[in-house]
């Protein structure tokens, strides 16, 4: 078999032209766009990564921006709370003050009330029994009682001290006798002649009715003044009814006190 390198050459020729025009109109352009798609394919990552670290950063500034407000709102809501329980507070002790000033004002009203109508019992009291001793005293007024009033104011008149009697002798007024009824003439003559030897001689001695005295004899003499009257012994029955009435309301003040529980004091549980 003979080799024909004519053909042989023209084949060789052929192929190279055609790996040639391959190169230049196929492979140039294919790897060229390969490259360009490559080259976008690229930036585009890196823009992704761009756009990534952005997200990433604005992310972060988010989230430090969520603490901070997350922190501001802790603190408001702190703030409002100790505002919140201030405001409790006050309104509490604004609410007890009235209610301790509303008690104190009810019970300064109803000791007044108290000592109104205590005032007024103790008045009435003292006036019926008044009354009701005048009445029966008067009823029961006689001679004899009359001689022994007199009898009894004569012996005080005798019994004076030394110092009693210089004070009702050291002035030049007249004797004032006064009695609750009409003293005879023979009591009369009695009581002058002891103020004569009592206080001395040539006193004038004026002698009056007074029913006021309620069974009763005074001698008065300037500033100075002995008697024995009943209406002394009401005026000391009356001292001790205010007293038994100011007994009463003191111990009903302790009662009252008893039960009141004090600021610093323990209550029994």
């Amino acid at each position: 078999m003979t080799i024909d390198w004519i053909t042989v050459s023209a084949q060789i020729v052929n192929f190279l032209i055609l790996v040639w025009l391959l190169k230049r109109f196929l492979y140039q352009p294919v790897i060229h766009a390969m490259n360009q798609r490559e080259q976008r394919t690229t930036e585009r990552l890196d823009q992704a990564q761009a756009r990534e670290q952005q997200a990433n950063e604005q992310i972060q500034r988010y989230q430090h921006q969520l603490r901070q407000i997350e922190q501001q709102r802790n603190e408001v809501l702190a703030t409002a709370k100790q505002e919140a329980t201030a405001q409790k507070k006050l309104m509490l002790d604004e609410a007890r003050d009235e209610v301790i000033a509303q008690r104190n004002d009810w019970r300064r009203q109803a000791n007044t009330e108290k000592e109104a109508f205590l005032g007024t019992l103790r008045q009435q009291a003292v006036n019926a029994v008044q009354a009701i001793s005048r009445k029966a005293l008067g009823d029961l007024a006689n001679a004899e009682l009359e001689d022994q009033i007199c009898q009894t104011f004569l012996d005080r008149f005798r019994s004076l001290d030394e110092a009693s009697c210089k004070a009702l002798a050291n002035t030049d007024e007249p004797v004032h006798i006064a009695s609750a009824f009409e003293l005879d003439g023979a009591m009369r003559s009695q009581i002058t002649r002891l103020v004569d030897e009592s206080l001395g001689q040539g006193i004038k001695v004026e002698y009056t009715q007074s029913p006021e005295l309620l069974c009763g004899i005074q001698l008065v003499r300037g500033s100075q003044r002995l008697s024995w009257n009943l209406a002394d012994y009401l005026q000391d029955l009356d001292t001790r009814i205010q007293e038994v009435f100011s007994s009463t309301r003191i111990s009903g003040e302790e009662s009252n006190n008893a039960g009141k529980w004090k600021p610093g004091e323990e209550k029994d549980q």
